[in-house]
């Protein structure tokens, strides 16, 4: 298929705001000529993953309850991106609420949208190293704070353990490197 591929937006309303995201309702033209309704999750800020390494090869994961799947999951230190920050500086920031380690070193290892035909989010996915301790782990927001190394984070893989779309991308690129 040639030609132009953009669905052109007729009229658009929210339908649905919170501090975190608003839903719109849209009326869109659709190239070959009909119109149809789209509804589209407008995030507020992007998402930041932080696959926090120390010396010895080790990832930090903290384990927190998720009450949308009520379940208490491991993950990577996470978070939302303030409009000013860029994502290492957020990937440094929430690795300091969460778990109480700063890193020598954070570089961005990819950034992607999640879910492209419900809502405009964009994750990126960062690697830390050279931690050092800094302080606690934050007891409201984190259950516990805990490394686990290279063969432990396959074992959670091949069990089905890890289930947070962040944890996964994140770790399978740091894994993807040669851990």
């Amino acid at each position: 298929m040639s030609g132009n591929h953009e669905w052109k937006r007729l009229s658009g309303r929210t339908v649905h705001e919170n501090p975190y995201f608003a839903v719109s309702h849209d009326r869109v033209l659709h190239p070959l000529g009909h119109e149809l309704d789209y509804y589209v999750v407008q995030y507020r800020r992007r998402g930041v993953g932080v696959v926090a390494v120390d010396d010895g090869g080790r990832v930090l994961l903290v384990q927190q309850w998720r009450h949308t799947v009520r379940k208490l999951l491991w993950e990577v230190p996470a978070g939302g991106a303030e409009a000013d920050e860029t994502p290492e500086a957020a990937a440094a920031r929430e690795l300091r609420e969460e778990t109480g380690y700063a890193a020598g070193r954070v570089v961005l290892m990819h950034s992607w949208h999640p879910a492209v035909g419900v809502a405009n989010h964009t994750f990126h996915a960062c690697l830390a190293e050279g931690l050092h301790r800094v302080g606690d782990h934050d007891p409201n927001e984190v259950h516990a704070v805990r490394f686990f190394d290279a063969e432990e984070i396959r074992g959670m893989l091949d069990r089905n353990e890890l289930v947070d779309g962040m944890t996964l991308t994140g770790l399978l690129l740091w894994l993807r490197r040669g851990r």
